[in-house]
């Protein structure tokens, strides 16, 4: 009885430190998603003022892309060894320390690249930390709130750094490499109150790490230059070594127990299929402003902006509308948002573009709102001690499917064979492009919408699991 009773003080010793710390997080992460928005628009300026190619100059791009997608899978699964205060002061530290670093050598191009890596892999260190704390240490109806929250500051980073595109155009941009320094401020906060707590005696499984950070590599680097195809090579041997890890290694971070977690494999196939299309939904929209209604770049920006704004406030209430309606329904919900916006903007693609505005946001909506009853229900789908890869492996998955998505979307967008016509006897090349890749994003939300409505009972099982794991599972470990 006097264990359960420590136990019981010690978590929620745990969880008032997780609940001081969580703000500070969230600035850093704010911050470096931020940095990533800012760069994508000044690269080929720092390109022409350092005299390198514009195929070097996407590096500042492209290559904090590729870093993201890896580091949240790593992140989250050491976060299952390793004290999270640990990875945060390093995280944090290397951040802070990079960005003084880049400042004053700001006049080579290399080091910049060097740098822009150093500080997108510091500051993920904050998201990827904040999550698992919040999967981990906060109640039911807090972890729902704090992973809506979480999703509405990346759109709030999005729609910031949308906003000062012109602004940030303007200024010298060796000061953009200062501002996530700004995370100075709040390092004492972090020393003070990030949780100092570990796994159980568990031993990190380097080698399977290592191998499965090689394979998450290859499909990010793949998918982002949609070249290179011998790391389909690479990535073969790699998956061979995986699954080899997995079947004899006793220590291996992912054990056959959890591949056979079908209730937890199923969230991952709905992750993949519903985010599929996700990052064309910017790309797509500056296709119509300018081929379908010839609007400036700038307006569509501004369209765009108020778009990320919407999908702020979707998230920032998703938790309270999954804690009111239960996970499923929102689940079910968000998906109908998803077609919804899809099908309607194939149907009405000659409407006006402040209509198919309204319809972006809605598309949007539905993408910010799945968010946090899958991330919330793939959690309480493993034991505690899992956690941490679980979320990890969602991260990957929501990093890579709209990645191929883009790829995908892509070549459908220049497929000369998709604008001679579709439904509704719509006319022009561009119109009959775009509302044919729309119908195409309308049939992979509908199947997502089949998928969770086929396998209906396993998801509810495992969302009833994510409503009681607080009071049954969290507090006795």
């Amino acid at each position: 009885m006097e264990n359960a009773s420590d136990n019981d003080v010690e978590f929620e010793r745990i969880r008032r430190e997780t609940k001081k710390s969580l703000p500070s997080l969230l600035f850093v992460f704010i911050i470096g998603n931020l940095m990533i928005q800012c760069f994508n628009l000044v690269y080929s300026n720092i390109g022409t003022s350092l005299h390198v190619s514009a195929t070097a100059a996407a590096l500042l791009s492209t290559l904090p892309g590729i870093i993201l997608g890896i580091v949240c899978m790593l992140y989250e699964t050491l976060c299952d060894f390793i004290s999270p205060k640990k990875m945060v002061l390093w995280g944090v530290g290397v951040l802070i320390v990079s960005s003084v670093v880049g400042f004053f050598l700001s006049f080579n191009f290399w080091v910049v690249v060097v740098v822009r890596a150093l500080q997108v892999a510091g500051a993920q260190v904050a998201g990827s930390v904040f999550l698992i704390m919040t999967v981990k240490f906060l109640n039911k109806k807090e972890k729902a709130i704090y992973l809506g929250v979480f999703n509405a500051a990346y759109y709030l980073s999005v729609a910031l750094g949308v906003f000062a595109g012109g602004w940030i155009q303007d200024m010298p941009w060796k000061w953009l490499l200062l501002i996530p320094a700004l995370a100075i401020f709040v390092f004492p906060i972090l020393v003070k109150d990030t949780p100092n707590v570990s796994g159980k005696g568990e031993k990190v499984d380097s080698i399977g790490i290592i191998i499965f950070a090689g394979i998450a590599t290859c499909l990010a680097v793949y998918f982002s230059y949609m070249q290179f195809w011998w790391l389909w090579i690479i990535f073969g041997v790699l998956v061979i070594g995986f699954s080899f890890n997995v079947a004899k290694n006793k220590r291996s971070f992912i054990t056959p127990k959890f591949l056979k977690n079908g209730r937890y494999m199923i969230l991952l196939a709905l992750l993949c299929i519903s985010f599929f299309f996700e990052f064309a939904c910017t790309p797509i929209y500056q296709v119509i402003g300018d081929g379908v209604f010839q609007i400036p770049l700038q307006q569509v920006s501004w369209w765009l902006t108020g778009v990320n704004l919407v999908a702020m406030v979707v998230g920032i209430f998703s938790g309270p509308l999954v804690n009111k309606l239960g996970h499923y329904t929102v689940i079910i919900l968000s998906l109908v948002a998803e077609i919804v916006g899809f099908g309607l903007s194939a149907a009405f693609i000659h409407s006006s573009f402040w209509f198919l505005s309204i319809l972006n946001a809605i598309t949007i909506a539905g993408f910010t709102a799945i968010y946090t009853p899958i991330y919330d229900a793939a959690s309480a789908a493993l034991p505690q001690e899992e956690r941490g890869r679980a979320i990890g492996i969602c991260d990957l998955i929501v990093n890579i499917s709209p990645s191929i998505g883009i790829a995908v979307y892509s070549d459908l967008i220049e497929n000369a064979a998709l604008g001679h016509a579709t439904l509704f006897g719509i006319k022009g090349m561009t119109a009959c492009q775009t509302a044919n890749v729309f119908w195409i994003m309308f049939l992979v939300a509908l199947a997502s919408l089949i998928l969770v409505l086929i396998c209906r009972k396993p998801i509810s099982s495992v969302v009833k699991k994510a409503v009681s794991v607080d009071t049954d599972e969290d507090i006795a470990q």
